[in-house]
């Protein structure tokens, strides 16, 4: 149902603890990002079709049709795009390749500007992203079918944070079907929490992207239990398998019995996390992750919780043991899609890591202190 490339990344094994003095992980000294840096194009502010507006509009080809800009397109006016995307406070890389994560910055700016919430930039797209932050902002009308209903007070404390809460709505409004994620085995108790999360760290502007991945580490090891969904179409990007830490599992029997937060314990963390900077490590391109929840997460960068490749997530593997191999921490993937998910989450977007740990539930700032079984 779902179309994926699918590449072979580079390295395997288990990512090791990571030392507090330089922030790197144990695995590697070496913390270059990944990815083309081409030539950044001067783009002017101003109204109408300017510098921006009109090269992306006289483009033709790589991905490019009838002048719109959409998935799979490369080239300087992608560049240009992302650049203006990126001043409209998404955080993206600014590569030339229009790919999902692109895709998904797009639509959440289209849905602060008031124009149509589709992921491909056309000539009315163009026109407001030409102009100024400030001066799209005094301009903007309503999404098309955007409520107009007076602010609630949730969405009152998103203004306060920061975001528009027009976008939020859109996020969320009705594009997403929960019955379609059930059938790929994503329990409703869990994807409701999973939601009731993104919604506080929207409101309280930590994130600005609309790719969220979810991971449900109650179930077992050799199952399909994490779930890349992109809020903004209601489409599941990536479902696959993921290991966890040794530490969580300690009778090595495939099922987490533990989370924690402490150096050298070797566990995965619960909570919600949020996806930062990539580097080439000893398993290839890895992704580090940053924890938002004190007491249960946020030791994860000091603990180098990263995701990462590891061949005991390989398909076959995990065919032939029953089970996927234990990482020390990490959310590590089969190598053949590490890459393309990589890509897809990295630079701010959230994971969202469940396991009916009492104390969590309990305290957890995004779940309001929910205690609802999954």
């Amino acid at each position: 149902m779902f179309s994926l490339r699918r590449r072979k990344s580079q390295g395997q094994g288990q990512e090791g603890p990571q030392s507090a003095a330089n922030g790197q992980s144990a695995s590697s000294s070496n913390a270059a990002a990944v990815g083309r840096a081409p030539k950044a194009i001067p783009v002017a502010e101003g109204g109408g079709l300017n510098l921006f507006g009109a090269a992306a509009a006289e483009q033709a080809g790589g991905g490019v049709e009838g002048g719109l800009l959409r998935l799979g397109a490369e080239g300087p006016q992608v560049t240009a795009l992302q650049q203006r995307l990126v001043a409209f406070g998404q955080q993206i890389a600014v590569d030339g390749d229009f790919g999902r994560g692109t895709e998904a910055a797009l639509r959440a700016v289209q849905a602060q500007l008031g124009v149509d919430v589709d992921g491909v930039a056309g000539p009315r797209t163009l026109a407001a992203l030409s102009r100024s932050p400030s001066a799209a902002a005094a301009a903007k009308g309503p999404a098309r079918g955007a409520p107009t209903k007076q602010s609630t007070p949730a969405e009152g404390a998103t203004a306060k944070a920061g975001a528009d809460p027009k976008a939020a709505r859109a996020v969320l409004g009705g594009r997403i079907n929960p019955a379609a994620f059930e059938r790929s085995g994503l329990r409703p108790g869990v994807f409701a929490k999973a939601l009731d999360a993104f919604q506080v760290a929207w409101a309280r502007g930590d994130t600005k992207r609309t790719e969220f991945t979810i991971i449900d580490y109650e179930l077992p090891s050799d199952k399909k239990r994490m779930w890349v969904i992109d809020l903004a179409t209601g489409k599941l990007l990536f479902h696959e398998r993921v290991a966890h830490g040794r530490g969580s599992d300690t009778d090595n029997d495939g099922r987490v019995d533990r989370m924690g937060n402490t150096p050298e314990g070797g566990t995965s963390n619960v909570g919600l996390l949020k996806t930062a900077e990539t580097y080439q490590g000893k398993h290839g391109l890895s992704l580090r992750l940053d924890g938002l929840e004190r007491g249960f997460n946020d030791n994860a960068r000091r603990r180098a919780v990263v995701v990462h490749s590891a061949d005991y997530v390989d398909e076959k593997v995990v065919a032939g043991q029953g089970r996927a191999g234990r990482s020390l921490g990490c959310p590590a993937l089969d190598p053949d899609v590490n890459g393309d998910v990589i890509r897809t989450i990295k630079g701010g977007a959230l994971i969202f890591g469940y396991w009916p740990d009492p104390d969590w539930l309990k305290k957890s700032r995004y779940l309001n202190g929910s205690q609802a079984r999954a």
